[in-house]
């Protein structure tokens, strides 16, 4: 799955000379969490958050004359002075695998999506990659049931096995995959679309495989 197809496109951006209050007033109007910071021909110079805002106002804890005079200061201050610059960003093609190791790698919330000019077409965040994998594995599915199995070696048809079983006895599935373990039998997890999961419980043990449960 790529990330075009989970991406806000066309995302506001900002230029490097937006004062700090009027980014802010930007992330707060739209609920945005991260702003890219473009040149005049719309390529990523920088990203600026809302913890790169929150750290540059004064704590509530400073007096209020030092209060008033750090916020005169930063009515003045450029989103250049705090954006981060060589930040991290995704091109167009990539997929969801990609931007999940991007994530891991460099613990950020959102990635710009560029093309090859670094021009921002796009932005991609944790919550966009939490939404894509909840589809890809139809956690939100209506009717769905998540079952696993032991992969416990007695055929290496095990997945071709549960979906002709499946496919014998009308039970719709709509995810079969099999995740290999450090130690231990490996596990088969498939999501079918029925309200009588009891049925298809008893099935699979029928035919001799060893539920996980819980």
């Amino acid at each position: 799955m790529f990330i075009a197809d989970y991406m806000t496109a066309d995302p506001v951006t900002i230029t490097a000379d937006m004062s700090l209050p009027e980014a802010r007033r930007l992330l707060d109007d739209y609920h945005f969490r991260h702003l890219p910071v473009v040149d005049k021909d719309k390529k990523l110079i920088g990203v600026i958050s809302d913890r790169d805002l929150r750290l540059a106002y004064p704590s509530t804890v400073v007096d209020d004359a030092l209060r008033e005079k750090i916020f005169r200061l930063i009515e003045k201050t450029p989103v250049s002075q705090i954006m981060t610059v060589n930040c991290s960003c995704i091109g167009i093609d990539a997929t969801l695998d990609d931007a999940l190791m991007v994530f891991e790698r460099d613990k950020v919330g959102a990635l710009p999506v560029v093309t090859d000019d670094d021009e921002v077409i796009g932005i991609f965040s944790m919550r966009d990659l939490t939404a894509a994998y909840k589809k890809l594995f139809g956690a939100a599915e209506k009717g769905s049931s998540l079952i696993a199995v032991l992969d416990e070696g007695k055929s290496r048809k095990s997945l071709s096995r549960i979906a002709s079983l499946l496919e014998e006895n009308d039970v719709q599935c709509t995810r079969l995959i099999k995740i290999a373990q450090d130690s231990g039998f490996d596990r088969i997890y498939l999501r079918v679309n029925t309200y009588k999961v009891s049925n298809v419980h008893k099935m699979l043990q029928d035919a001799g495989f060893t539920l996980i449960k819980p």
